[in-house]
């Protein structure tokens, strides 16, 4: 039974200074759980993370995440502890040990460092890790971590607090308040302020006095003026979507932006975007030869020091606060100089050629608006073995990304346990490159992948294996386009030529987007928890649970998610965080949407035609008798957004327009979002002749082509089996009846009309459903 002893204890502030502002917040520790590993144990909290430095006792840390007031940066930490716990019994708490790359053999060194274990001092002298300041669209976040625990490794006494309060102390600084330039507070940004703040009441002092201007857009590219028109059929994609873009050449920004060097030039591009015109993704559209990599320095200390001058890291034009080299020598992203917080989401589309950019520019298209159904709920998981001594698998890694985990300190819901799935896992059985291309070309859309891996190897895969001809059925018309994920170390150099992950994505079949190391993975020997990892279970839950279904937003939510745990002990300067943060790129459109599930059928009712002078439109879409919330719907007319909406919890949603409409013609409505493939229905602006869908009708009618020259077609959903007859009304009152008595089942139904002997001008098509009516609108040319 465990001793409980009441006392208070404060620690000293890590530093000193004046100050302007005190935030404080509370957490609470409860239950435990201690772990046996041989003659060590471990403590952990739910929500904590395990961690250390080398050699050291491994202690759970509670990760921080406070938003500071507008204009103001952390300057130093409180760390108050109160109500003290005392476990019964000695213990000896196991040691962290080294951070090995992914691909490197196992050396099988034990690390302790016995004068810390012989010593009757509290473990550890300061329980707070670095704070630092970093920005998201604005706002101001300390970042740090700590641990509720005292141990005294010599006596094995092993102590907790249930409550700890933290106070930051914050100052006006010059850094604070130039961020203040990148507040946006749309509703999508708030939301994801407010679930990742610990004190998300901070917002309301926050205020952006911005508003949405006809000038803005969501979506840039940026590539050479060879490929800008290369673009023009996934811009209209977009459009449908409610989404515009913007094409800009590298010679365009080189000519008019200042900067070192093109990638700064890039960068600063991209933040006088974001800030004059509200952008929320990048595509870099070219391989490092025509969109140059800003290369980034990091070391890790493990049992020996890893470093590099020039890791590829995409995150320089993501997060978009300060210059990524505060000192200006040839280390960029020092600690100190970084920003953890992105602010844009950005993925490369790592071509050369015009033929590697159609493959691509296919393969995201085809991917999202023509998905092959019913294999959304496969996936594929391919784990080998990591390390020897102490034994290590990456099949313990891929199952923390299936259902809910709270595992090492933070909860992630992932892939729905009732999937299919696929699990090569060489625990259990070998497996071989071979294996995971025949499994591949039965249909899986999402791969991930815990394992070895270089330049031009992974997955037991190497360049000669990646063809068409390999995966012959992932093709997106037999089997969907792949999304590959992986650990593995250097498979993602794209300043290489050509990597092995270039070559997945550029050829005609096989993976849409790759997500993975343009240098080192890392894992922990001996444990379920490390970098990649951590990463990689915050994108997949990103996907699942937040419903952030365009890949480089769950990507860059991932590297928000993860960023507190980069101030922890063995992080802030010799640690592996940092370095996944930095080389784990995106290689494929950051807008292509993730299929997570089957696509859903919808029933949308809305009227079919919008009277002139019309300034509003009413939607309302249901799936299945359930409505459906967070789907966009927006009206296009002559190839223009002139209104959006998002439907909320009943499905209902309100599209106002730019300005009432005062011209006739067909408008077009698309309905798109999670899950769902964008559909459109075509409504009539005009003179209102009285009849409209009926309130209340749960069906679905759909006329193409609008106009018509020849041949009608007419498709409309019913929720149960009816006897219909379908009119078509002309403008000047003239009936005629194409369909009487015909008896329908449930669901989707359609006929074929000749319209060719119709004279021109504009029609009523009415089905009558027992006593209610469904109309649409055309014109005949």
């Amino acid at each position: 039974m465990n001793k409980l002893i009441t006392s208070i204890f404060v620690l000293v502030a890590i530093s000193v200074a004046s100050y302007a502002g005190i935030i404080e917040h509370v957490y609470t520790f409860s239950n435990p759980v201690i772990t046996s590993k041989g003659e060590y144990q471990s403590i952990s909290f739910q929500g904590t993370l395990i961690t250390g430095l080398s050699g050291e006792p491994a202690l759970p840390y509670q990760s921080i995440k406070l938003l500071l007031p507008p204009g103001e940066s952390a300057e130093s930490i409180d760390i108050t502890g109160s109500n003290e716990v005392v476990i019964e019994g000695s213990h000896r708490i196991f040691p962290q040990q080294f951070v090995q790359p992914v691909s490197e053999e196992g050396k099988g060194a034990f690390t302790i460092k016995e004068s810390i274990y012989k010593s009757f001092a509290v473990y550890p002298s300061t329980p707070a890790s670095h704070i630092i300041t970093s920005f998201m669209n604005g706002h101001a976040f300390a970042l740090s971590s700590f641990t509720p625990v005292h141990y005294v490794p010599a006596s094995g006494k092993l102590s907790y607090f249930t409550s700890v309060k933290v106070t930051i102390h914050t100052k006006s600084t010059i850094q604070a308040t130039a961020a203040l330039a990148n507040l946006r507070q749309s509703p999508g940004i708030v939301q994801e302020i407010e679930r990742f703040a610990d004190n998300p009441q901070m917002m309301d002092a926050y205020q952006s006095d911005r508003t949405a201007t006809a000038d803005d857009y969501d979506i840039l590219i940026i590539t050479p003026s060879n490929y800008t028109n290369s673009f023009a059929g996934l811009q209209a994609k977009y459009l449908r979507e409610g989404m515009q873009s913007k094409v800009t050449s590298t010679e365009t920004i080189a000519d008019s932006m200042s900067g070192i060097d093109l990638q700064e030039k890039m960068r600063n591009y991209i933040i006088q975007e974001y800030q004059q015109h509200g952008i929320l993704h990048v595509i870099l559209g070219g391989d490092d030869e025509l969109i140059p990599h800003r290369g980034f320095y990091c070391y890790v200390q493990s049992s020996s020091v890893y470093e590099d001058y020039d890791i590829p890291a995409d995150i320089y034009f993501s997060s978009l606060d300060g210059n990524w080299n505060t000192n200006g020598d040839n280390k960029w992203a020092e600690p100190g100089e970084d920003d953890l917080l992105p602010e844009v989401s950005v993925g490369r589309l790592s071509f050369s050629s015009v033929f590697e950019l159609e493959n691509m520019l296919h393969k995201t298209i085809s991917y999202q608006f023509t998905p092959v159904a019913g294999e959304f709920q496969k996936i594929l998981l391919a784990g080998e073995n990591l390390y020897y001594s102490p034994e290590t698998w990456g099949s313990d890694y891929l199952e923390l990304l299936i259902g809910l985990h709270a595992d090492n300190g933070y909860t992630t819901i992932g892939i729905p346990q009732a999937y299919n799935i696929n699990k090569m896992y060489d625990e259990t059985a070998s497996w071989s490159g071979t294996d995971l291309i025949n499994q591949l070309n039965t249909g899986y859309p999402i791969l991930d992948h815990a394992g070895h891996a270089n330049q031009t190897y992974v997955m037991k895969l190497s360049n000669p294996d990646i063809t068409n001809s390999n995966f012959y059925n992932v093709n997106g018309i037999n089997h969907n386009y792949s999304i590959v994920y992986t650990h593995g170390c250097d498979c993602g150099s794209f300043d290489f030529d050509d990597c092995i992950a270039e070559k997945m994505v550029s050829i005609q079949n096989f993976a849409a987007a790759f997500i993975g190391n343009s240098r080192y993975g890392w894992f922990n020997e001996g444990t379920s928890e490390g970098p990649s990892e951590h990463i990689n279970r915050e994108f997949i839950d990103a996907l699942y649970t937040d419903k952030l279904n365009r890949i480089g937003r769950a990507h860059m939510e991932s590297k928000a998610a993860s960023a507190p745990w980069v101030t922890a002990p063995g992080q802030w300067e010799p640690g592996a965080i940092r370095w996944c943060f930095y080389d784990c790129n995106l290689l494929g459109d950051p807008v292509m949407a993730v299929w997570t599930n089957n696509p859903i059928n919808i029933a949308t009712t809305y009227p079919s035609i919008i009277p002139l002078g019309t300034s509003s439109l009413n939607v309302n879409v249901m799936s299945a008798g359930f409505a459906v919330n967070g789907l966009t719907c927006v009206v296009l007319n002559g190839g223009l957004i002139i209104g959006k909406a998002y439907t909320d919890i009943n499905g209902n949603a309100t599209i106002v327009f730019n300005e009432p409409q005062q011209n006739a013609g067909v408008a077009e409505l698309v309905v798109s979002g999670f899950n769902c493939v964008p559909t459109s229905y075509s409504v009539i602006i005009g003179p209102n002749t009285g009849i409209d869908a009926t309130p209340g009708v749960q069906a679905d009618m759909r006329i193409s082509p609008n106009p018509v020259d020849k041949e009608l077609n007419v498709s409309y959903q019913l929720p149960k089996s009816a006897t219909i007859s379908i009119t078509l009304t002309s403008a000047d009152g003239r009936t005629q009846l194409i369909r009487k008595g015909m008896k329908e089942n449930a669901g989707n139904n359609s006929f074929q009309w000749n319209a060719a002997r119709l004279a021109p001008g504009v029609y009523d098509c009415t089905i009558r459903v027992d006593d209610k009516q469904l109309n649409q609108r055309f014109i005949k040319r």
